[in-house]
């Protein structure tokens, strides 16, 4: 969703994308290549370009946004007849760029996922196609698919990394450290925003820098930090005012007046508040102007305001409402529910509350609602026709009401016993299920702790013990090793207690999460080897639920492969592979290491309880090895 607060950064990360875009042309040179369109007939590449050229200035100086899409469709359709794929790539950018313009993100995603497309089917340059899944992966945190922008923006790092790409471009970076900080990952999501700091450095981009701090406060503000927050917002103000950037200075100001209330200070952040509407004004940016004022209703709230309060959110509201800004509407409304809660005002909040839970658009409603009334029409018709039926069936009861009055009885009493005995097995045997289920459950989570957890705290027990004794032995070398591997158990505990939460945890129940923690496992360990890893995985995984104890398996497996390569292979290259073929889940993990010479009754590097694993779940591993050239582990599983 897009805030107040980054506006001018979602922005510039898409342009720092399109490096492959011409410098924005002069007025003058803008009305010589419309005089070129004008006198020239669509035969050639040139002409692509020059429309190219055009469409951009429609685009970023004029905000024409119809128009630049309706030439960048008729760009798409000159392009596709000349062959000139780097012109297709162009205009499809350019219609991402006016969707992503005018908050349409969905059909966004379309248009950059249809660059990336023609890029790859025609074996464009990698540095077009390193572009193009820099804003797939801007799409995609668009509309909230976390699990897609992880993997499309680590895509185009590694893509980056493999060809040396030059200049970086810091937004997938910023994107991968932005989805981190969602799942709660700080300390994993740090070093790809300081890597965007370097990247925005090591292009001389000043404008970049200023936005970059920026994007460093509202993380701040996010993990709730706002002290440390204030001088990156400070620092791209001032960048913003040597820039005349007011967009940006419009962002540093919210996020300044937002960072004064988390501090209780509201009183302080209604000067930099006001200055941004100003801005927003200027600018005619309704989105900024509606975001500005629920900024500004949150202070007054803060100091118990609620008038002033009430006066700015309804505006805010207003404006999202005229201007169909889907995403900030669903925040104004929910925060209208909060304004009116906090004065106790529970029948307003309430209400509010259930307009903000209604997700069903205005078209859909009507249909449901004829629905409705033609199911209500009908159900009335067949309810009367019932009647008459039962008014003649009533006659005709009453004429045999002697003859049938015992058997009807007895058949009802028969029924009624078979049913009582039937429920009464069915409920029985669901139970004794749902009872064998959850003793397997526990057994499995108590079998886990047992031999993952229990011994470690065993040997942290003893190890607490001894220190003791060696402090008043006098023996600080001892200690301080006894106390360091107390650390290390203690996060070996912390480390097995998360994946056994992770494993019974049902929201972890598909192919695809079990890749992206496989992933999230391997990619730190095989930095710290200076490995160059590669991971793919197929996007239709996310499609198939596992049980638990095969995604138990199937994780462990790739773990103790994983765990081999980095202890023994001595590898510089390795890569991690999930594909679905014909029907089969096939997991590769190989690397270009030392190799082995394979061993069938070798017991070593936990061969055999992988195999094991592999064959409870109906697998098969394969494993290929020999001195010097490397090693193939291969797991293929019918899902």
């Amino acid at each position: 969703m897009m805030t107040g607060r980054n506006l001018s950064f979602t922005l510039a990360g898409l342009l720092v994308s399109f490096s492959c875009l011409a410098q924005v042309p002069s007025s003058t040179t803008s009305d010589s290549l419309l005089t070129y369109l004008r006198t020239h007939a669509s035969t050639d590449t040139t002409y692509v370009r020059v429309m190219d050229k055009v469409i951009y200035t429609r685009i970023y100086q004029k905000a024409d946004y119809a128009r630049a899409d309706s030439m960048s469709r008729q760009m798409a359709d000159v392009a596709n007849r000349l062959n000139d794929w780097f012109g297709v790539v162009r205009a499809y950018r350019n219609r991402g760029m006016v969707s992503y313009l005018t908050a349409n993100y969905e059909q966004a995603l379309g248009h950059f996922k249809k660059t990336l497309d023609v890029a790859e089917q025609h074996n464009l340059p990698p540095s077009v196609i390193y572009g193009a899944l820099g804003n797939v992966a801007v799409g995609y945190e668009k509309v909230g698919n976390d699990p897609m922008v992880l993997q499309t923006a680590l895509k185009a790092i590694q893509l980056q990394e493999q060809y040396n790409l030059r200049p970086r471009v810091p937004t997938t970076h910023r994107l991968v450290g932005g989805t981190l900080v969602k799942l709660g990952k700080i300390q994993q999501a740090l070093p790809y925003y300081r890597e965007a700091g370097v990247i925005f450095r090591e292009n001389g981009d000043l404008r970049g820098i200023a936005i970059f701090e920026n994007q460093l406060g509202d993380l701040y503000n996010d993990i709730k930090q706002p002290q440390r927050a204030l001088p990156h917002f400070q620092e791209c103000l001032k960048l913003g005012k040597q820039l005349h950037f007011e967009l940006l200075q419009f962002d540093a100001l919210d996020g300044l007046a937002t960072s004064l209330r988390m501090l209780n200070k509201p009183g302080e952040g209604l000067p930099y508040a006001q200055r941004a509407l100003q801005i927003a004004q200027k600018e005619h940016n309704k989105l900024a102007i509606s975001t500005i004022y629920a900024t500004i209703a949150t202070l007054y709230q803060a100091k118990k305001e609620y008038v002033q309060a009430e006066d700015y959110l309804k505006k805010a509201l207003a404006l999202a409402e005229e201007n169909d800004y889907k995403d900030e509407r669903k925040k104004f409304v929910q925060q209208m529910a909060d304004l009116y809660g906090e004065q106790n005002k529970y029948h307003l909040a309430y209400a509010f509350q259930l307009k903000k839970n209604k997700q069903v658009d205005s078209a859909t409603t009507v249909r449901t609602n004829a629905e409705v009334q033609r199911l209500v029409a009908k159900y009335e018709t067949e309810k009367k026709e019932a009647q008459i039926k039962l008014l003649q069936q009533e006659t005709l009861l009453r004429r045999q009401e002697a003859e049938r009055t015992r058997f009807m009885l007895i058949g009802s009493v028969l029924l009624l016993l078979l049913g009582v005995a039937a429920s009464a097995w069915l409920l029985n045997r669901s139970k004794l299920r749902r009872l064998e289920e959850a003793q397997t459950l526990r057994k499995q989570i108590a079998h886990d702790l047992h031999d993952e957890v229990g011994s470690t705290l065993s040997s942290i027990s003893l190890l607490s013990g001894m220190v003791n004794g060696l402090i008043a032995q006098n023996r600080p070398e001892q200690v301080e090793r006894a106390i360091q591997k107390i650390n290390t158990d203690a996060r070996q505990i912390l480390e097995s207690i998360d994946e056994i939460i992770w494993t019974i945890n049902p929201g972890n129940d598909s192919l695809h999460r079990i890749a992206l923690r496989l992933q999230e496992y391997a990619q730190p360990l095989m930095e710290s080897k200076g490995i160059e890893f590669r991971f793919t995985v197929d996007a239709s995984l996310d499609q198939f639920p596992v049980p638990m104890e095969v995604r138990r398996n199937l994780y462990l497996i790739g773990k103790e492969a994983i765990n081999n390569l980095i202890k023994y292979s001595q590898a510089t290259q390795a890569v991690l592979r999930f594909e679905y073929q014909n029907e089969q889940l096939k997991i590769l993990i190989e690397d270009n290491g030392k190799g082995f010479e394979p061993d069938p009754s070798s017991q070593r590097t936990g061969q055999t309880s992988m195999h094991q694993r592999a064959q409870a779940i109906g697998g098969h591993l394969a494993v290929q090895s020999a001195p010097g050239q490397g090693t193939r582990l291969q797991l293929v599983v019918n899902p």
